[in-house]
């Protein structure tokens, strides 16, 4: 399958998601369908942490921060970390609004979440 809407990483023990764009941009088969392919990249026993990097768009939309959501709440049910990275201003902003950087931080860029993630 050839990821359109979220590129996936992967760094020894973390899972970097990008997403490629928003929603609206893709249809919802294809957003489903990749969401659901992620959830199981994270099922994973080797990988315990998942990284947003929010580098390739400027904003997202309800129906990406649901899969945001799902795939940091994912990593801390299987005691791992989640954290943001990369986001623009308007993006930091909206997550602050909806206090989601008050349970997964955001870092200015991949290296810092990548030593947060793994700082026991």
């Amino acid at each position: 399958m050839i990821n359109k809407v979220f590129r996936l990483e992967r760094e020894e023990n973390v899972l970097v998601v990008i997403p490629q764009g928003d929603a609206r941009g893709f249809r919802y088969h294809d957003v489903h369908q990749e969401s659901n392919a992620a959830i199981r990249v994270l099922d994973e026993p080797s990988l315990e942490h998942v990284i947003f990097d929010f580098s390739a768009e400027r904003i997202f939309g309800s129906i990406l921060i649901q899969v945001v959501i799902k795939l940091c709440r994912k990593a801390g049910g299987k005691g791992g970390k989640a954290a943001f990275c990369n986001a623009s201003s308007d993006m930091l902003s909206m997550l602050q609004t909806m206090n989601l950087t008050r349970l997964w931080t955001h870092y200015p860029s991949r290296g810092e979440a990548m030593t947060a993630v793994r700082t026991v």
